[in-house]
């Protein structure tokens, strides 16, 4: 039986132990911690994890992207969307300050209780990465979402960022 591998590729100067540990729970036979990931270094790395292992194996390789910056691991996830070709590649998340996870729980937890597809939607700290996720989430589900902020110009940002996607 083949090891699950997983590739914990971090922007931050050291991988996060919380994910670490997590990815141990969660069976991973073994973990390769890389931290202060840059763009230019992603292709080497994926390639490294893709062509080591073939066909059927690859399905025990996954990529975990962490850190604390969203929009430099979100950078990385592009990169490493690029150094894939045809079939092979492997499974990917980004769970940069647990924007995805967190996020998702939320939706779908509100989802229990409301329907979201056209309600009204308040999102507070929407411009932290979670917040942001919660928005963007919620307007793929035809919410109106209203988020806040402590700073005019970053909800701002944050408003048109999201409505372009």
């Amino acid at each position: 039986m083949p090891k699950k591998i997983l590739f914990q590729l971090d922007v931050d100067p050291h991988p996060s132990s919380f994910d670490a540990v997590v990815a141990v729970d969660a069976g991973v036979d073994q973990l390769l911690q890389y931290g202060s990931v840059q763009t230019d270094s992603v292709e080497s790395l994926v390639h490294g994890a893709m062509f080591t292992r073939g066909g059927d194996d690859l399905k025990n390789t996954a990529l975990f992207i962490g850190g604390n910056d969203v929009v430099k691991a979100e950078a990385i996830f592009r990169s490493v969307q690029k150094a894939f070709f045809g079939p092979v590649r492997v499974s990917v998340m980004l769970d940069a300050s647990g924007c995805n996870t967190t996020a998702a729980a939320a939706v779908a937890s509100a989802s229990k209780h409301v329907t979201l597809d056209g309600c009204t939607a308040v999102v507070l700290g929407g411009t932290g990465p979670v917040g942001r996720r919660v928005a963007q989430m919620l307007a793929r589900q035809n919410a109106n979402v209203l988020l806040t902020s402590r700073s005019l110009n970053r909800a701002e940002t944050a408003c048109k960022e999201i409505g372009e996607q």
